[in-house]
């Protein structure tokens, strides 16, 4: 008789998933308390593994484990689980990208109405036994302007549902086509008016670089006095000492906050205040969400592990390509975001002859990297699908090692090219814009064009050095002496945005770029 497969489950999960597994004909063993070293010695014998986020998933435990296929993630994030090693050694991992949209949108719509109603003020002072109806006094949905920033798969819902109380939407999101804006009758307007023109302000989108302090004292002061802030997203894309400041004097009427730049939160400055409303990052804490999170996982691990059909996998595509040449890939897909700053159109992809076989990784890989600078939850295998989605077309071709110095080259819009290699085992970026290079693509990097005049590094240096910010290494690529130069410059440490402004102003420095690439 044929064993049975076997499926562990460390987080709780709903009796239906784990109903699904063992109709499934699995073994099933759910056991919450296994962590750490006591799960490196549980794993043995396992070929399925289902965590929720309670469970880190370290290299070790994936080493040890010698039968195991899949890691099904019961929710979003796989932070917690080594992707990089889980793929080395071809284990599947999957997670639910979806399962939580709807409890994410109702929380959103809870926090508008019991924020425009006074809902938990009133209750507070009645609790009191005080009754203050007139003090409590709220403001109705129907006709005002509702401002949705980000329009992907919850601000969608949440933009969709804004109809039923006949408000007027309106939508902010630079990688969002207008006609994905005209099927919920919302307006796609630019940041300025959104914020000028909406009496409510409702944020739907991921925490990256470009996101962080969103919402400042820059952008409160272009909202009315009048307006309300909500934020289900992530913790960090609203500066919270700004919006606690802009409460307190009256530059806004209120804010209803779920998630904050530290969790679990006792002394943001948020806390306390009066016409602030908060949450402990409860947008997909529902029953339903659960039990659908549950119940997808069960199912996907069910199917992979009967038929080997993937579904919502997160390291499938390319488990066989080199670690080396994965890392170039995404690098050069991240710089290529973070120097853009807006969604291409166009991007042809070329790769030497030596790496034809790994060419479709490659390019999910380059994609995958890309688009994680303007959406959450890309993974390698819905980069492909996103991009389509976007109305961006990728070409790939094959060239001759003549004709590049590196790898692999992408051109973007055929305005903007990027090209690197990997030497030593390393990543490096080999190519800008048709200037060559040979500098780690990795860490900090300052990308500056500048007109080739003598001082200018001298000037770079100097404003570095004030801020004691050490200079790793340097390149210059030029067309001539006295012409259009790019500077490209490796730093120790962040850099702080007031760095970006100065360099800015110098003289013969006509653009900088703030590029952050992971080791």
């Amino acid at each position: 008789m044929k064993n049975k497969l076997k499926v562990l489950v460390t987080d709780n999960l709903s009796s239906s998933g784990l109903e699904i597994l063992r109709k499934s004909g699995f073994e099933v063993k759910m056991d919450s308390s296994l962590d750490g070293k006591n799960l490196e010695k549980e794993i043995r014998g396992y070929d399925g593994l289902i965590i929720r986020s309670g469970t880190n998933v370290t290299k070790e435990i994936i080493d040890n484990a010698d039968k195991l296929k899949i890691i099904g993630r019961a929710g979003v994030g796989v932070d917690n689980v080594d992707l990089e090693s889980a793929t080395r050694k071809g284990i599947v991992v999957m997670n639910v990208p979806a399962g939580n949209t709807i409890s994410a949108c109702e929380h959103t719509w809870a926090l508008i109405i019991s924020l425009l109603r006074n809902v938990p003020f009133a209750h507070q002072a009645l609790s009191e036994k005080k009754w203050q109806k007139k003090k409590y006094k709220g403001k109705e949905l129907y006709g005002k302007k509702l401002g949705v920033v980000g329009l992907g798969k919850i601000g969608y819902e949440v933009a969709k549902r804004a109809n039923a109380f006949g408000m007027h939407v309106l939508v902010h999101d630079p990688y969002t086509s207008a006609d994905k804006a005209k099927e919920v009758k919302a307006d796609m307007v630019e940041l300025e008016e959104l914020l000028k023109e909406s009496d409510v302000i409702t944020l739907h989108m991921p925490v990256n670089e470009k996101t962080k302090n969103f919402i400042n004292e820059d952008t409160i002061k272009k909202m009315k006095k009048s307006s309300f802030l909500i934020n289900c997203a992530r913790g960090g894309i609203v500066n919270e000492e700004d919006l606690a400041e802009a409460v307190k004097e009256g530059r806004i009427s209120g804010a209803a906050v779920d998630v904050y730049k530290e969790e679990p939160t006792s002394d943001s400055p948020l806390l306390g205040l009066n016409n602030v409303i908060h949450t402990p990052h409860l947008g997909a804490a529902t029953s339903e969400a659960q039990e659908r999170v549950a119940v997808e996982i069960a199912e996907q691990v069910s199917v992979f592990l009967k038929t080997g059909k993937i579904v919502n996998a997160v390291n499938a595509v390319g488990a066989d390509i080199e670690v080396e040449l994965k890392k170039l890939a995404e690098k050069l897909g991240v710089f290529a975001g973070q120097y853009t700053e807006k969604l291409t159109k166009k991007a042809v992809i070329s790769y030497k002859d030596k790496i034809r076989k790994s060419g479709e990784s490659v390019s999910r890989f380059i994609l995958m990297g890309y688009l994680s600078q303007f959406n959450e939850g890309v993974n390698l295998v819905n980069a492909q699908m996103l991009a389509t989605e976007k109305g961006m077309r990728v070409a790939k071709q094959v060239v001759s090692d003549n004709d590049m110095y590196g790898e692999i080259k992408i051109e973007f819009n055929g305005d903007f090219s990027i090209e690197g290699g990997i030497i030593g085992k390393k990543a490096r970026l080999t190519g800008l814009n048709g200037y060559i290079f040979d500098i780690p693509l990795s860490g900090n990097l300052l990308a500056i064009c500048n007109i080739d005049r003598p001082g200018i590094v001298g000037h770079i240096g100097t404003i570095l050095a004030d801020y004691e910010i050490n200079i790793a290494s340097m390149e210059v690529g030029r067309e001539k002496i006295g012409g259009k130069a790019v500077t490209i410059i490796e730093v120790d440490g962040d850099i702080p945005e007031e760095v970006v402004e100065k360099l800015k102003k110098v003289e013969y420095i006509e653009d900088v770029k703030n590029i952050k690439v992971s080791q």
